[in-house]
């Protein structure tokens, strides 16, 4: 054999194939790294999901009290309008609305004392029938309702006043015969401001009346079943609501009543209570402690469910989190600035 015969021999020994045992083994080792690999992807994209939710549930939770605080902050703003000392507070429903009778608003100050509508209401669990209330569609029965009335921070040029909409407006002058006027017709506003100036008008400021509220569905028609903090208000003569925030489970809140006028609360509770004393009168309600119980919009496994029991406040039972969901209960406490700031000494 000659040398060139044994070189092209001694090639194709070491070109031959893998063995049935040597590929078994390969294809063992790579179904090993794939499953690894698997694992790790599943770990990986389960434990992102797991982000999003959370971080979706706290930036839901966190949307809901700023939007609440912020119309607690400025319950009871009417520009530069102060109450007189001697005024008469009513409760009004906040389905009373009727743009051809401003009485049935609570704002009657020609009279002596002058009423005015309170800043603040609060309901505690109402029922499901509570007539007052009927002006909330698909409230969640066993969740309180919070009603704060207030001005625009943005006045409106006296053109853009809209009889289906009621304003308010402050003097500033101290000859003009009234300190507020309350009305839908541009005519009626013709307080001044500070230099009495005939014609300078004094600013014209939208009236709110906003109910927050827990309603069983977010789309409703028909249910979707997620539970939803909505607000209520009238704009252009009709009730509009507005979603806030989806999942929210509970809400639930307690009133710091000023007993003693000095601006600072002396007592918590979920109402007012009878009689004629301060607690009686939501005029003297200063801040507001609100719980708020939220859950993930979506939900995941059973093994991811929230541990824990929520605490609601006193008189409220501790709540748990529902199968496959996480949640949050936000608890913080918010002053009304325009009650108790004045009544700072």
């Amino acid at each position: 054999m000659t040398a060139e015969k044994k070189r092209l021999k001694l090639e194709r020994r070491t070109q031959s194939g893998l063995s049935l045992i040597e590929m078994m083994i390969g294809l063992t080792v790579g179904l090993v790294l794939l499953t690894v690999l698997a694992t790790v992807f599943e770990r990986t994209s389960g434990g992102r999901t797991e982000l999003d939710r959370v971080s979706r549930l706290v930036e839901n939770s966190r949307f809901a009290v700023d939007v609440i605080g912020d119309d607690v902050r400025h319950a009871g703003f009417y520009g530069t309008f102060l109450p007189p000392s001697d005024a008469v507070f009513t409760n009004t429903s906040p389905c009373a609305w009727n743009i051809a009778d401003l009485v049935s608003l609570g704002w009657q100050a020609t009279l002596t004392p002058p009423q005015y509508p309170a800043q603040l209401m609060g309901w505690d669990d109402p029922a499901a029938n509570d007539l007052t209330l009927n002006c909330l569609p698909d409230r969640l029965p066993g969740t309180d309702v919070i009603v704060i009335r207030r001005a625009s921070s943005d006045p409106v040029p006296i053109g853009q006043v809209n009889v289906s909409n009621v304003y308010v407006q402050a003097s500033q002058c101290i000859n003009d015969a009234t300190g507020v006027r309350v009305s839908n017709l541009a005519a009626q506003f013709n307080l001044r401001t500070a230099s009495c100036t005939a014609g300078v008008l004094a600013p014209i400021r939208r009236y709110f009346v906003r109910g927050y509220y827990l309603a069983g569905c977010n789309n409703c028609s028909p249910s979707d079943g997620v539970p939803t903090l909505k607000r209520v208000e009238i704009v252009d003569n009709a009730v509009r609501v507005v979603s806030l925030a989806e999942g929210v489970l509970n809400l639930q809140a307690e009133y710091a009543f000023d007993t003693n006028d000095d601006g600072s609360p002396e007592q918590f509770l979920t109402t007012t209570t009878s009689g004629t004393g301060p607690t009686s009168r939501w005029s003297n309600v200063v801040a507001l402690r609100l719980h708020l119980l939220m859950r993930s919009n979506d939900a995941g496994s059973t093994a991811t469910t929230s541990p824990g029991v929520y605490d609601l406040g006193p008189g409220h039972a501790g709540a748990t989190c529902p199968a496959g969901f996480k949640c949050r209960l936000v608890t913080t406490t918010m002053r009304l600035n325009n009650v108790a700031g004045r009544r700072e000494s």
